[in-house]
C-alpha cells in the first residue's frame, strides 16, 4: 500500500500543478480576449488576421501561444474545453488526493470520487449539445466524449466499491 500511496502523492501534485496552468491559460485567454471585444485599441497581446484567425501571444511577448477561428462558436467552445479539462484535472488530483490518505475509506474520499464520475458522464455531453446549437463538427468530439463516459462510469465503480467500504469500515469501528 505504501507504493500506491507514494505514487499516488505524485500523481496528485502534477495533476494538481497542469490543472492550475490548464486553468490560468483559461483565465488568460478569456480575459484577453473579453478585453478586446470591449475595446480592441488597447495595446493587448491578441491580433485578429486578415484571414479570420486569430493569434493570442504570450504575456509580455510577440510569441504565438494560442491560435484559432476568430468566430464566436470557435470562441466560446475552445475555451469551454479548457475549462473543462482544467476542471478535470483538479478533480482527477482530489481523486489521486484520496488515494494518498493514510485512511482509505474516508467521507471525504466518497465525495471527491462522486464529483469526479458525475463530471466525466454530464459534462461531455453539455458540451456536445453546446456544439450542436453552435453547429459545430461533432465527430472528435463524440469520441472523446465517449472516452469521459468509460472514465465517469469506471469512477462511479470506484465510488460504491469506497461507499461499501465506508460503511465497514463504520460497522468495524463500531464493534471495536
Amino acid at each position: 500500500m505504501r507504493s500506491v500511496r507514494l505514487l499516488a502523492g505524485i500523481l496528485y501534485y502534477l495533476s494538481r500543478i497542469f490543472s492550475v496552468m490548464v486553468l490560468s491559460i483559461t483565465v488568460y485567454a478569456t480575459a484577453t480576449i473579453l478585453l478586446y471585444e470591449m475595446n480592441s485599441s488597447f495595446s493587448l497581446p491578441f491580433r485578429v488576421l486578415e484571414d479570420g484567425s486569430f493569434k493570442l501571444f504570450l504575456p509580455f511577448t510577440q510569441t504565438t501561444f494560442l491560435l484559432g477561428d476568430y468566430t464566436s462558436s470557435y470562441l466560446v467552445s475552445y475555451l469551454m474545453m479548457l475549462a473543462f479539462y482544467g476542471l478535470f484535472l483538479w478533480l482527477l488530483a482530489d481523486v489521486f488526493h484520496a488515494f494518498k490518505q493514510p485512511r482509505l475509506f474516508t467521507p471525504k474520499g466518497v465525495v471527491r470520487l462522486t464529483r469526479f464520475y458525475l463530471t466525466n458522464i454530464i459534462v461531455p455531453f453539455v458540451f456536445i449539445f453546446l456544439l450542436i446549437v453552435f453547429g459545430n463538427e461533432l465527430l472528435d468530439i463524440v469520441r472523446i466524449t465517449l472516452l469521459h463516459f468509460v472514465i465517469g462510469v469506471f469512477a462511479y465503480f470506484i465510488a460504491a466499491i469506497f461507499k461499501q467500504g465506508l460503511v465497514l469500515q463504520e460497522e468495524q469501528d463500531l464493534t471495536l
